[in-house]
């Protein structure tokens, strides 16, 4: 464990803040939503979970997965997300970014296959990056056997952030036997010039490739 970087981070980790790393094991909501946790994978430190939506309760009893992978840095959830709403809010910073010189490029995000026939709607997944700067909204939703997404959306390169409060939400269709297994939100930092990115993490491969500020706070309120 080790200190986060105080000052400059609006929106982020506070400076006395201490932070795991998150490591590739499931760790369980009750955990992340505990309202003390905060994690660093790679250059990025995951922090300020909050729930705002869980119609079943599924997304409080999931278990969650950060992974890294090139550029990509994942979260995902994993359960028995049925029929409902279901929300949620977290931060990301970059670790030391006037040092590292890493910012946010892209977003993306996606959900597991329901078992939903071809054709009828199963699910819509969307994942709203809010920043100092632009607001970014990508979704993803599924009619059946057919998906349908508009990821990875990119920050405008003049103003791509260090710091951006999310928000994750998965709306599930009300059908009889309806339910997706797992949701998946992945952020993919900018790249040095002439560098290749790599392209987006498999929601799930061999394994799953998976603050709460005043800001976020508030345009959380005004959404639902």
């Amino acid at each position: 464990m080790f200190n986060a970087p105080s000052g400059g981070f609006p929106g982020g980790v506070e400076g006395t803040a201490v932070v795991n790393q998150c490591g590739n094991s499931l760790v369980a909501a009750t955990t992340i939503f505990s309202g003390s946790f905060a994690c660093q994978i790679g250059d990025k430190i995951y922090s300020n979970f909050f729930i705002t939506n869980d119609t079943t309760g599924a997304l409080g009893g999931s278990n969650f997965l950060f992974q890294n992978i090139g550029a990509n840095h994942s979260l995902s959830a994993f359960g028995a997300f049925i029929p409902g709403t279901y929300t949620f809010g977290y931060t990301m910073t970059v670790f030391d970014a006037i040092n590292t010189g890493q910012s946010l490029a892209s977003i993306r995000n996606d959900a597991l296959n329901s078992a939903i026939g071809d054709n009828i709607p199963a699910w819509t997944k969307t994942l709203t990056a809010l920043t100092n700067g632009p607001t970014l909204t990508t979704e993803s939703s599924r009619a059946g056997l057919n998906q349908f997404d508009d990821g990875p959306v990119s920050f405008p390169i003049a103003a791509q952030p260090v710091v951006a409060d999310f928000i994750s939400e998965l709306f599930v269709d009300d059908l009889p036997s309806n339910f997706t297994p797992g949701i998946n939100d992945t952020v993919t930092q900018k790249f040095a010039e002439g560098d290749s990115v790599p392209g987006p993490l498999p929601l799930l491969g061999a394994a799953a490739a998976f603050g709460f500020s005043r800001k976020l706070r508030s345009r959380i309120k005004q959404t639902v």
